[in-house]
């Protein structure tokens, strides 16, 4: 009677093994996948989401499921990782961990992935998720109604029209810089009347002893003469000494001449009645009738010695060729 007893024990706890160990086993296909999201709570923009790749299938099948961060666009893979779990006899279920995030809000689909187990491939169901701009403070389980999602910033109409205008004055006034920086002086053209070109001692003359005439000197300013005298001294001694006296300064002309060392070129004789002019013209200065006259006879002496200096020179250069 013992033994009865116990053997009637014995087959109700193996009874009771056998109906807990059916009741772990899931009640699944073999083979099939799933896929299950394992972060709980509302997810929120940039929140790391773990989702569970399930394969079940059997020990001898060979297995391959996605891991290329392009498989789960519009998700961003940080990391995946494998869980081999034996069920039952040749039973295996592999879970698959991927670690994926999200830079925008609303609602997207993950996936669905496809699975190869031995010769089948099999695919997943798509997983919903809801992704939030913050979490509410008094709502543990917001909705996409309860949040204001991120503000993004909209260009005005009129920005449309200032930014192109701005970059046309830009270029333009780049454009005139460039200009103004690369801008050389001009070559000064000989004067010429008619079809007759001009000899610049000749006009430097004429102009100077025009100056002399008492009729001239009382219709004219004192201003009037300086800056006469300035442009006919500067037009000769260019012509004369070939460069562009004209577009130059008084202390322009003084750094050429010093740097050329032309001979027998009264330099402090040009340059004092250069500067007189610029004080006359600029600075208001008014000298008595007696200056402005000698400044005249001055200057119709340095145009004749710089002329017979320079036009012996050429004929005697002219001989020898």
């Amino acid at each position: 009677m013992k033994g009865k007893r116990v053997l009637l024990l014995l087959l109700l706890v193996l009874l009771l093994t056998v109906t807990c160990a059916r009741e772990r086993m899931p009640d699944v296909r073999i083979p099939s996948v799933s896929l299950s999201i394992l972060t709980e709570g509302p997810i929120t923009i940039a929140d790391p989401i773990d989702i569970a790749l399930n394969i079940y299938h059997r020990k001898k099948d060979e297995v391959e499921f996605p891991g290329e961060s392009t498989d789960f666009l519009p998700f961003s893979l940080y990391e995946h990782m494998v869980k081999p779990a034996r069920l039952r006899g040749d039973l295996v279920k592999t879970m698959v961990i991927y670690t994926v995030t999200l830079y925008d809000t609303g609602e997207f689909s993950f996936g669905p992935l496809q699975v190869q187990v031995g010769n089948e491939i099999l695919s997943t169901e798509k997983l919903d998720i809801t992704v939030l701009s913050v979490i509410p403070k008094n709502d543990p389980n917001p909705t996409l109604k309860d949040i204001t999602p991120p503000y993004r910033p909209k260009m005005k109409r009129i920005m449309f029209l200032i930014i192109p205008l701005t970059l046309i004055g830009v270029a333009v006034a780049f454009y005139l810089l460039r200009k103004l920086i690369q801008k050389r002086p001009q070559e000064i053209p000989d004067l010429v009347f008619g079809e007759r070109k001009i000899d610049p001692y000749e006009y430097s003359i004429t102009e100077l002893k025009a100056l002399t005439k008492d009729q001239f000197k009382h219709s004219r300013d004192v201003k009037s003469i300086y800056s006469k005298i300035s442009i006919v001294l500067r037009y000769f001694i260019g012509s004369t000494l070939d460069f562009s006296a004209l577009t130059m300064t008084t202390n322009e002309i003084k750094r050429h001449l010093g740097k050329q060392r032309f001979s027998n070129v009264p330099l402090p004789r040009i340059l004092n009645i250069l500067k007189r002019s610029d004080m006359v013209k600029f600075a208001k200065e008014n000298p008595h009738r007696e200056r402005v006259d000698n400044d005249i006879t001055e200057s119709i002496e340095i145009v004749e010695k710089v002329h017979d200096t320079y036009s012996t020179n050429r004929e005697a250069s002219t001989d020898d060729v």
